[in-house]
């Protein structure tokens, strides 16, 4: 291929053109990790739920442990399984620290939550929601933007509602604000994909 300068205008399609590509690529990466991570929180929180019921325990708080291993789990099962993206974008790796960042702030304050009393369901809710928000913000995708609106919205619910109801309102918050958005997200890449 011979290099040659492009003009001003194919220049501005060129950067278009590569704006979309990246907002196609990140859009296309998102809702399968958001569905897994949603689907493990709310199976763990349903599982507490149920033993906190049940039980009536306080050694059953422990299972919320089980988000970051079935997350864990499922990311590492996710990488072997997904093709390789050709290349990461300045996007990509936005998304990605918004994730990392977000996810550390989550595990710090459940730790804490564990020698301090502090709202640990409204926290974690109020930045999870605050990161599918962001990440609607960056890819353009206005519909994570909504949901992750209206969890912020609900996680207020969790200094409302007292335990051990308070845990379905979680639940139910990682429903609205990283489920059905994330369905939503993948239909429409599907939806796509059968047009090209």
């Amino acid at each position: 291929m011979e290099d040659r300068m492009l003009n001003e205008k194919e220049s501005l399609a060129l950067i278009s053109q590569m704006i979309l590509n990246t907002k196609k690529n990140v859009r296309q990466n998102a809702g399968v990790p958001a569905l897994l991570w949603g689907y493990a929180t709310i199976l763990t929180s349903l599982a507490v739920y149920a033993g906190v019921v049940l039980l009536q325990q306080q050694w059953v708080m422990l299972g919320w442990l089980l988000i970051p291993i079935l997350g864990g789990v499922g990311m590492l099962w996710l990488g072997r399984r997904e093709k390789p993206v050709m290349t990461k974008t300045y996007l990509d790796r936005v998304i990605k620290y918004i994730w990392l960042i977000m996810g550390l702030v989550c595990f710090g304050v459940s730790a804490a939550a564990f020698i301090y009393n502090i709202p640990i369901l409204f926290f974690v809710s109020l930045l999870m929601s605050a990161s599918i928000t962001l990440t609607g913000c960056v890819a353009d995708y206005k519909v994570y933007v909504y949901f992750g609106i209206a969890g912020i919205i609900l996680s207020f619910l969790c200094l409302v509602v007292r335990a051990p109801e308070q845990i379905l309102v979680f639940a139910a918050n990682f429903v609205v604000m990283m489920i059905i958005p994330s369905h939503m997200l993948n239909a429409e890449n599907r939806k796509n994909e059968c047009k090209e």
